[in-house]
């Protein structure tokens, strides 16, 4: 009996974490202002407003190819730091608008940087070669970086005014018409 007992209990957990995972997969794949999910929407409302108006947090982190960028360097400017990772299949839906965005707004003054969770420089390198990404691109691969901005899924996007305070997270795929209403009240802020 108590290996049937423990077998069920096995059952019940799995789906519990399946139905969980298609929740929040579900969440995160839905268009802004699309389906929305009452508790979990307010637990992501809640932890984002926590960070709204406050400082961006401090990075420094390699880049693919071995250099360093550094959130600070990019003061002055407005800032969409993207979460993503290779694997995130609403990340890689995504990408070619941040890379239009950072062509097309770079003269403008807006910065997108790339933030990859816990993958190693050649997954980052083929990612972005097979994609064709010119934005820059970092990799918290210590795992330090997510956690202070209070990343619960990806994608995750944080835009950042030019005074280093943040004025948007984005839980989910954004598009570029969200970029654009997020984007353009913070530049005309700026100048």
């Amino acid at each position: 009996r108590p290996h049937v007992a423990r077998s069920t209990l096995l059952v019940v957990a799995a789906l519990v974490v399946a139905g969980a995972a298609y929740l929040v997969w579900a969440r995160l794949t839905a268009p802004p202002g699309g389906i929305t999910w009452g508790p979990l929407d307010s637990v992501v409302a809640a932890r984002s407003s926590d960070r709204l108006a406050r400082p961006a947090p401090p990075f420094v982190l390699p880049t693919p190819d071995g250099g360093t960028l550094a959130l600070e360097d990019l003061r002055g400017h407005v800032v969409l730091l993207n979460f993503w990772a290779t694997w995130c299949e609403p990340c890689r839906a995504e990408m070619a608008d941040l890379d239009r965005l950072a062509r097309e707004w770079g003269p403008q003054g807006v910065r997108v940087v790339g933030i990859n969770v816990g993958e190693n420089p050649e997954q980052v390198r083929r990612f972005a070669a097979e994609l064709g990404l010119q934005f820059p691109l970092v990799i918290d691969s210590e795992g330090t970086v997510y956690p202070a901005y209070g990343v619960m899924g990806l994608p995750t996007s944080f835009l950042v005014d030019a005074d280093g305070l943040i004025r948007d997270v984005r839980l989910g795929v954004i598009t570029p018409e969200y970029l654009a209403n997020r984007v353009r009240p913070l530049l005309a802020a700026g100048s």
